[in-house]
């Protein structure tokens, strides 16, 4: 009996030292898990068809954006030719006025009745301008074609096609300090083609949208056409240095963007991706990521479908 009960100690002890023996290697494999992520070796990488690519140092621009429409032309055009109207008929009957007041003076050649004339027309042909004027400011603000010196080019390449009016309301207010000029795109693309004006004015107020109004010139505004609806942006403040995170590299899953990276050579975490400032090579990042950490820019809807079972989307 005490042999039977020997013997039966002797295997317990033996089945408790080969437990312990497997909780070492449980433990390592739970440890090498992110807490968000998955951790693979190289062959399932390759089974995944999982590839790599750089997180790389970028700088974003903070702007505020609003709303902006290619105006006509012709616009232009007809007031200021309604401009140039009303100048030429002010200045002949001036001239007509004080050669009519020139004669009365001397000899009485002119009648009175005459030179009444003269000072009525003259008097209305002032009033007309001074209207010319007023509807040129309101239409378009202090522009630079009212100076006489840069009238005749501006006007003509306005003619042409060679430069475009556009007009921007930003319903959020503008900064404090007057922007340097508008960057416009097309709407529903937040990055891609854009176009810089050459320079930029305070314009009047759009009845129909609030808010402060900027009123620009575009040189050699390629594909543009007059009529068209743009999202126009100033810059709100300095450059941020930051990196950014490659568009392919981006999943989604409930609500939230994701990306994951390399932590280690097993090791895939995953992390949030701030996607509300894009960039032309992706999405710009503030803080999160460093420039040099590699992510998977393919694959990564299977790995986060491998993480959470299925429901991902890829961006």
């Amino acid at each position: 009996m005490s042999a039977r009960l020997n013997w039966a100690l002797v295997v317990i002890a033996l089945a408790g030292c080969g437990g312990k023996a497997d909780k070492p290697h449980e433990q390592s494999a739970a440890e090498a898990k992110p807490a968000l992520g998955v951790a693979l070796n190289d062959e399932e990488r390759g089974k995944l068809g999982v590839e790599l690519g750089d997180i790389t140092p970028a700088t974003f621009q903070p702007t505020l954006d609003g709303p902006s429409r290619i105006i006509d032309a012709q616009t232009v055009v007809a007031a200021m030719a309604d401009l140039d109207k009303a100048t030429a008929e002010a200045r002949t009957s001036e001239v007509a006025l004080k050669r009519a007041r020139d004669l009365y003076r001397a000899d009485k050649t002119v009648s009175a009745e005459t030179l009444e004339a003269a000072e009525r027309q003259a008097a209305a042909d002032q009033a007309q301008l001074a209207i010319a004027r007023a509807h040129a400011s309101l239409e378009f603000g202090a522009a630079p074609w009212l100076a006489a010196e840069r009238r005749d080019a501006l006007l003509a390449a306005l003619a042409r096609g060679d430069t475009l009016l556009v007009s921007a309301t930003f319903p959020s207010g503008l900064p404090a300090v007057r922007p340097a000029n508008l960057a416009l795109r097309r709407i529903g693309t937040e990055i891609g083609e854009f176009w810089i004006t050459t320079e930029i004015w305070s314009g009047p107020s759009d009845p129909n949208v609030p808010g402060p109004t900027l009123l620009g010139l575009l040189s050699t505004p390629h594909g543009l056409s007059y009529g068209e609806r743009l999202i126009a942006s100033v810059a709100t403040g300095p450059e941020v240095s930051g990196s950014v995170v490659p568009a392919s590299a981006v999943v989604l899953s409930g609500g939230e963007a994701w990306c994951y990276v390399e932590e280690s050579d097993d090791v895939l975490a995953r992390r949030r991706v701030d996607i509300g400032r894009p960039l032309p090579q992706g999405y710009f990042q503030a803080s999160g990521f460093t420039p040099g950490e590699h992510v998977v820019v393919a694959g990564a809807g299977l790995l986060l479908g491998r993480e959470i079972g299925g429901g991902a989307e890829s961006d």
